[in-house]
């Protein structure tokens, strides 16, 4: 049973309006200014939100950052179990490499805050929970603990996905999606 206020929860429509506003005041903002710079007041003031609706679901910003970084993760891993072609694919590498591509002017101004590499840390447990659950269901004779699998291949992935930000992106990432889960498979 949900004990959380009606508000709280994460289907409501207001509080993913709010987390949407927030997000984007976010963007925008690194995208205009230095990341140590920004203050919750000038998010507020970007979002049109209170600082008590603020509060209510974040810490600061870096919690921002990371948890809208969580939900984006979490919604390209729905993308794979709502595909309806069958397929082996262990993480959205495809849909993470495409946004990354697409946001590279705020995935460099991130860099340079040295706040990538929390983000990317966050990346790794949550594809780790992803990649695990995955393998479990397809590799059920492996003699690696599917845990330390997904934690190796999930750290794997983060550590592709910087390398291809840092070489201007080489690969497709189509491309980088076929790699890597043809690494997975061997």
């Amino acid at each position: 049973m949900n004990n959380a206020a009606p508000s709280v929860r994460n289907g409501d429509r207001r509080v993913r309006r709010t987390q949407r506003a927030l997000t984007r005041a976010l963007v925008d903002l690194v995208l205009e200014k230095r990341y140590d710079a920004i203050t919750i007041q000038n998010l507020l003031d970007r979002a049109d939100v209170g600082r008590s609706t603020f509060y209510a679901h974040y810490r600061g910003k870096d919690d921002l950052l990371l948890r809208s970084f969580e939900r984006m993760l979490d919604m390209f891993d729905g993308a794979i179990e709502r595909d309806p072609t069958p397929s082996r694919r262990v993480a959205p590498v495809r849909e993470l490499f495409e946004h990354v591509g697409e946001v590279r002017p705020f995935q460099q101004a991130l860099a340079r805050a040295r706040v990538l590499d929390r983000q990317y840390q966050v990346g790794i447990e949550q594809m780790s929970r992803t990649i695990e659950r995955r393998l479990a269901s397809s590799f059920r004779s492996d003699p690696i603990p599917a845990a330390v699998r997904a934690r190796a291949l999930a750290g794997s992935l983060f550590a592709l996905l910087r390398w291809w930000i840092d070489q201007d992106a080489p690969y497709s990432p189509e491309e980088m999606d076929r790699m890597f889960h043809a690494m997975v498979a061997s």
